[in-house]
């Protein structure tokens, strides 16, 4: 019998449009991921390159919701990094942290580079932690910088019998110096510049005089003078 020309059509159309198909889906494999995460596009989960050239905003509007939450299982590498500039010199080793931050020394020497920015009208950045809130390394591993009238670091003890401030090593202040107490004079008093807000204190120590002990006493927070007798 035959064979039925429409069926051989029918059947040839079908082998044409499976192989066009299949050419289809090789051609888009082939494609870099690139292509499927660029402006207007969705996020490629794994892909190591979703470019864009306009900012990308989430916004959530219920509230006591999180707008975006990013988990690693492992403490092998941060769960976020945040880079800007140049990333030659970014940490290899990121482990046993959530938010890794890197940027490089700034090109204009009016300003320092910062890798994390805190920035409230309140508390910029709070920290809590089983053994210390805040740790910094550096030439200065924390520098603090006060508003006029303000204090740079201000330290407070949990209660009024705890220790605020603990030293281990040698302390220098800028306003520190020496005074002679002269012979035949019982006290020697030391004008110091009081800041608009805060009293003025000076920290004294005792040292032997010519046989005699010079004894510290402290100012009372409304003097601006520094007071050492001789007994």
């Amino acid at each position: 019998m035959a064979s039925d020309p429409n069926a051989l059509r029918s059947r040839r159309a079908l082998l044409t449009a499976a192989a066009g198909g299949a050419a289809a889906v090789a051609a888009s494999a082939a494609l870099p991921l690139t292509t499927l995460a660029a402006d207007g596009d969705n996020l490629v989960i794994g892909a190591t390159d979703n470019a864009g050239a306009s900012e990308t905003t989430l916004t959530q509007a219920t509230d006591a919701e999180v707008a975006l939450r990013v988990l690693n299982d492992t403490q092998g590498a941060a769960a976020l990094i945040g880079g800007a500039g140049d990333q030659t010199n970014v940490a290899e080793d990121t482990s046993f942290t959530g938010i890794y931050g890197f940027t490089p020394t700034s090109a204009d020497a009016n300003f320092s580079s910062t890798a994390i920015w805190g920035d409230s009208e309140d508390v910029g950045i709070v920290a809590t932690g089983g053994q210390a809130g805040v740790i910094g390394f550096g030439p200065s591993g924390v520098v603090g910088l006060g508003d006029i009238g303000g204090a740079g670091v201000e330290a407070w003890g949990a209660t009024a019998t705890d220790v605020a401030l603990t030293v281990h090593g040698k302390v220098m202040f800028s306003r520190s110096g020496k005074s002679t107490l002269g012979a035949g004079k019982s006290a020697l008093k030391v004008s110091l510049p009081v800041s608009p807000r805060r009293a003025a204190y000076s920290l004294c120590s005792t040292r032997t005089v010519r046989g005699d002990t010079s004894e510290p006493s402290c100012p009372r927070p409304a003097h601006s003078r520094s007071t050492s007798t001789r007994p």
